[in-house]
């Protein structure tokens, strides 16, 4: 079982706003360096915890968020928000502000038109 999933940023704050956005997050915590600058940023998604760590750009080639058509009207809302960068019948491929890889899946199920 997976208990997080951390990805490098400069940024940590400003990447924690758009993934704050995503339906189902939840901020957890933020973790200052002594100077008050962010170092981290913890954000839960269901079960597994996104670790948002000040430092160098270092991310997983695609993190894929699970879709649910009990959350539908807040995927439509976010999507409508960012630009698609490819999708398959399951799964629709985004990058964040930084640009790492990420999407949302149906998988077994057909991706619903968005």
């Amino acid at each position: 079982m997976i208990h997080h999933i951390a990805i490098g940023t400069t940024n940590p704050s400003q990447l924690a706003a758009f993934y704050l956005k995503i339906p189902g997050s939840k901020l957890i915590k933020e973790h200052l360096y002594e100077t008050g600058i962010v170092r981290s940023v913890w954000i839960q998604f269901g079960g597994q915890i996104l670790m948002l760590e000040e430092g160098k750009n270092h991310a997983p080639k695609n993190l894929v968020f699970s879709f649910g058509l009990s959350d539908r009207k807040e995927w439509n809302e976010f999507l409508s928000s960012i630009q698609i960068q490819s999708r398959t019948n399951f799964t629709l491929y985004f990058q964040d502000p930084d640009g790492n890889g990420l999407g949302v899946s149906s998988y077994p199920e057909k991706l619903p038109d968005f």
